[in-house]
């Protein structure tokens, strides 16, 4: 409803959704198990670079999801980079792991084409079991995985990575959300001779900064988002706006350049607020993210501003809980929550091992690493974590279990 779509491609079971609820859908063909359907008008229309390519719903796991829409040159700009980077070529095998709708498919489905390279298809059903696709990517040879950290987090801990040969595997993309040092240090374990890369960038931008991990990491590490990709620009600003210009200060990530995108569809007032014109009039995107800059000019992630945790007078950023608990032995998954009515701090847990005496182990633990205004009010050990359709995890859900 939201997008008017021309024609809708679907499975049968979403088609017969669609057509219960009286959606005006005029059967077109089948193939391959699929439906295709017209649902308006089609007109003729001829298709310029700065026209919009698709639209990228986000996950939601910080609110309603919002059409984000993307033009093809914001599209090839970021493919065109990551072909040449990565070193993309016909001889690759790549893993399409992200669904659609997430930025990261982006590079799987495109670079692939670009490049000529040969693309893997793996089901909801298969990325969700850690086994399954160590033993995939091993037999299929896959040579560049992109995916979120909670996804390597699970291979790490779960998929039995020793029994498999990856000599194929050559470049490891991560994005999405913060790769805790703990969960890094395992998965490098198994994979030893890859090539690391951070990427950063929200739906908006896709790829805008990045930054390859040194093979001689130390522990308890925690990696910069970089610099800025070739085709983007970003600056950091205070709380009025202003560019900051030295080093380790704090600020908001504003980003600009050939993959920004559109706007948000059918919300004009949302496009409008999160753009900004800076630097002798160019259009940046607000993040929404703090970050600050060191002294070899790259970005450092610090949190979302609005996950910004202020209790008793104190001002607390939710990943700096979730570092230190990462780094407890045994624990797999961690989410700091904040119930503003309570003024309490809910951390939810996934671990892979028992821990005896859980909840005042993790107390005593966080008790001797945190001042104790850090120290969270509330521990949830749960099965395993509530993820968005995009893989990382589902905010929102947490928040809901803290009421």
């Amino acid at each position: 409803n939201d997008t008017s779509a021309k024609f809708i491609v679907c499975d049968k079971l979403c088609a017969n959704a669609l057509q219960s609820e009286n959606f005006p859908l005029t059967p077109l063909a089948s193939l391959h198990g699929l439906e295709i359907f017209v649902n308006r008008e089609l007109k003729s229309i001829e298709i310029n670079y700065s026209d919009a390519a698709f639209i990228l719903y986000t996950s939601g796991s910080t609110g309603n999801p919002k059409g984000v829409v993307v033009s093809h040159k914001a599209a090839i700009t970021f493919v065109d980079w990551a072909v040449k980077e990565f070193g993309i070529s016909i001889n690759d095998t790549l893993s399409s792991i992200a669904p659609f709708n997430f930025d990261l498919s982006v590079f799987d489905i495109y670079a692939s084409a670009k490049a000529g390279a040969t693309t893997i298809l793996f089901t909801e059903e298969e990325t969700k079991n850690a086994l399954v696709m160590a033993l995939k990517i091993a037999e299929e040879k896959i040579s560049t995985i992109y995916a979120t950290p909670t996804f390597y987090t699970a291979l790490a801990y779960y998929g039995k990575l020793h029994k498999y040969n990856f000599e194929f595997l050559k470049n490891v993309l991560f994005a999405g959300e913060v790769f805790l040092p703990d969960h890094f240090m395992k998965l490098n374990e198994a994979w030893t001779s890859q090539n690391y890369f951070n990427l950063y960038g929200p739906t908006e931008t896709n790829v805008c900064t990045w930054y390859k991990i040194p093979s001689d990491i130390n522990e308890g590490t925690v990696f910069p988002i970089g610099k800025a990709c070739a085709y983007a620009k970003t600056v950091v600003v205070d709380h009025e706006g202003k560019e900051i210009t030295k080093n380790n200060i704090e600020g908001e990530l504003l980003v600009s350049g050939d993959s920004l995108f559109l706007g948000y569809w059918n919300d004009e007032e949302q496009t409008t607020s999160s753009l900004t014109k800076h630097n002798n009039g160019e259009m940046f995107y607000h993040t929404g993210d703090l970050v600050s800059r060191d002294v070899d000019g790259n970005l450092h992630y610090i949190s979302r501003k609005d996950r910004m945790i202020k209790k008793h007078g104190f001002r607390i950023e939710p990943s700096e809980i979730e570092r230190v608990i990462a780094e407890f032995e045994g624990i797999s998954g961690v989410a700091i929550i904040f119930n503003a009515v309570e003024n309490k701090i809910w951390c939810f847990l996934e671990k892979n091992q028992v821990i005896d005496n859980e909840e005042n182990t993790l107390r005593k633990y966080c008790r001797s690493q945190l001042p104790s205004y850090m120290v969270p009010d509330n521990f949830v050990f749960l099965e395993s974590m509530p993820k968005t359709i995009s893989g990382k995890i589902d905010l929102q859900a947490l928040k809901a279990l803290s009421l």
